[in-house]
């Protein structure tokens, strides 16, 4: 077992980390989108609980991933608008695909091919909320 991510921000924020740019395509109109990117700077906790313990376990080492997401095939086309709770959005119900790899103290892990993955439920929209949800 291995967990890699880029660690615990002091703000609490967790395993978010800013992609390069170009790294994202997204046309929510069409329900298409794309993620790709290649050897991210991660580090490998080794498990979920040392991550969430700041590696108190053990020591992280350093690690890199890389992987490629696409999103297509639009199906039904969902519109909400929520004004107690101060959001709206469009989203195109879809499926989805990926491939992902990592490495880490001298060993490689891979997924299967994009072909191998199985999509339960995924989605493309464009959502407004905050500051960005029209009132009236």
């Amino acid at each position: 077992m291995h967990d890699f991510n880029p660690g615990i921000a002091a703000s609490g924020l967790f395993w978010t980390i800013a992609l390069p740019s170009g790294s994202v395509q997204v046309n929510p109109g069409s329900g298409r989108a794309s993620m790709n990117t290649a050897n991210v700077a991660v580090s490998d906790f080794f498990n979920i609980p040392n991550s969430l313990l700041h590696g108190a376990i053990a020591p992280p080492v350093p690690a890199t991933v890389s992987f490629a997401v696409h999103w297509g095939g639009a199906g039904n086309r969902v519109k909400l608008r929520d004004p107690v709770n101060g959001f709206a959005g469009e989203f195109a119900e879809n499926s989805a695909s990926m491939t992902w790899s990592a490495s880490s103290v001298g060993l490689s892990y891979q997924s299967g091919g994009e072909d191998t993955s199985v999509s339960v439920f995924a989605e493309v929209g464009h959502e407004r909320n905050g500051v960005f949800f029209p009132q009236g």
